[in-house]
């Protein structure tokens, strides 16, 4: 059985609706099915803001 082939585009495609989505990509895996699996860290440490004030929206 001959691996499927996959391009550099669907890569890319996968990564940027990632970021889309405000995720944070931290590897990519490729199955040998084809298959994309993105990571992306769970437990990211909180960002620090400079002011004390309330979020904005």
């Amino acid at each position: 059985m001959a691996a499927t082939r996959f391009t550099k585009a669907e890569i890319t495609r996968a990564v940027e609706a990632a970021k889309a989505c405000d995720l944070v990509v931290s590897a990519v895996e490729i199955g040998p099915d084809g298959s994309i699996k993105i990571f992306c860290p769970v437990d990211e440490p909180e960002k620090k803001r400079n002011s004390q004030g309330p979020k904005q929206w």
